[in-house]
């Protein structure tokens, strides 16, 4: 991973376990903390309830925020977010041959992947922010490790799971991935009144910074996928423009919150916009 995220100023490598530091530093090229006057570092957490090391966004104003694809909300999600039924699920659709397969263009902390996989799909994410992506690579090493004393269906979950830390807009183009259905989830846009956002938004705010590309993902991401473009929004908000022939969605589901723009691609073919 090369580092190329913004707002990084002072984070560096807490020291506390050297040889899983190092070998970071060297992976990431950031620096091992010299002191504890850091407002942001990377460090190493656990608990009493779980020994297992995991790699944490630690700060002096919250919490450490790690991936867990094991426990805590993602299990939770897996669990009870609502199956098949849920709204993200439907928005992905169906192929002749089943379950489509997926990337998640803005894997972010893995959320919305992960349910995914849980389901069955075969899903790809790619996450631009290399701090972000160590984490994913974290929780995935851990979970693969741990979840062949669990359940199958745990199992078959994580292995359906996989990884790339790359710009997701350049990576569509230049690679040119074989893959059914692009999942969009950009950073939502600040609102004027808002609560505190959750500790684990804030670090993604931190590290990613505010969505500036999202138009140039969506050209991409039309350009790309065989069937589908999924794009997630808040209620209410407008749909991303698209420079490309100014392509609107062909559909969409909503929940209280969220709202679902898909673009299907043989309906934009069809009428002459792809």
């Amino acid at each position: 991973m090369k580092l190329s995220g913004k707002n990084l100023t002072g984070l560096c490598i807490a020291n506390t376990h050297p040889q899983h530091a190092l070998a970071l530093s060297k992976n990431l090229g950031l620096n091992i903390c010299a002191n504890s006057k850091n407002a942001l570092w990377l460090d190493w957490v656990n608990s009493k309830k779980d020994p297992t090391l995991k790699l944490a966004i630690c700060s002096d104003t919250q919490g450490p925020v790690f991936v867990d694809f094991l426990a805590g909300k993602k299990a939770h999600r897996r669990q009870f977010g609502g199956g098949k039924g849920q709204p993200l699920v439907r928005a992905m659709g169906q192929t002749n041959t089943g379950l489509p397969s997926i990337i998640d263009a803005t894997a972010g902390m893995g959320g919305d992947s992960y349910v995914l996989a849980s389901l069955g799909f075969t899903v790809q994410m790619l996450e631009r922010s290399p701090i972000v992506a160590a984490l994913l690579a974290d929780a995935l090493t851990r979970a693969q490790k741990e979840s062949v004393l669990l359940e199958d269906e745990i199992t078959q979950s994580i292995q359906n799971l996989s990884l790339v830390n790359a710009n997701s807009a350049e990576y569509l183009i230049e690679q040119k991935p074989q893959v059914d259905v692009i999942y969009m989830d950009p950073m939502y846009p600040e609102k004027k009144k808002k609560a505190a956002a959750k500790k684990e938004m804030q670090a993604l705010q931190q590290l990613v910074g505010p969505d500036l590309d999202s138009e140039k993902l969506l050209e991409a991401a039309l350009q790309t996928a065989r069937n589908r473009v999924v794009v997630k929004r808040p209620k209410g908000a407008d749909s991303i423009t698209c420079n490309l022939n100014n392509i609107k969605p062909t559909s969409q589901i909503s929940s209280p919150n969220t709202r679902y723009d898909i673009y299907v691609l043989k309906a934009l073919k069809a009428s002459g916009q792809l």
